[in-house]
């Protein structure tokens, strides 16, 4: 919770980069639960995206998440936090 209030709180001070730092603790990785071959297809760069809607918090950002790995893709860029 501390997290969600401090992304409100300063969303126009916080940069990309800690936004992504902040969207990891939100929502952990799921590496442990893939299995290798998932984990190979993260290392080549295919990597299943999910939405995570976070506009109430951080409006007019896309936000997305590697369901496999730490990865997060905010905007368009990537970041692995």
């Amino acid at each position: 919770m501390f997290v969600l209030q401090c992304m409100k709180n300063d969303e126009s001070q916080i940069s990309d980069s800690e936004l992504a730092s902040h969207v990891k603790r939100l929502w952990p990785n799921r590496e442990h639960e893939a299995n290798s071959v998932l984990g190979l297809f993260c290392r080549v760069g295919l990597h299943r995206w999910r939405n995570l809607d976070l506009t109430a918090l951080v409006p007019g950002r896309e936000i997305l998440f590697c369901f496999w790995c730490s990865k997060i893709k905010i905007d368009g860029t990537l970041y692995d936090p």
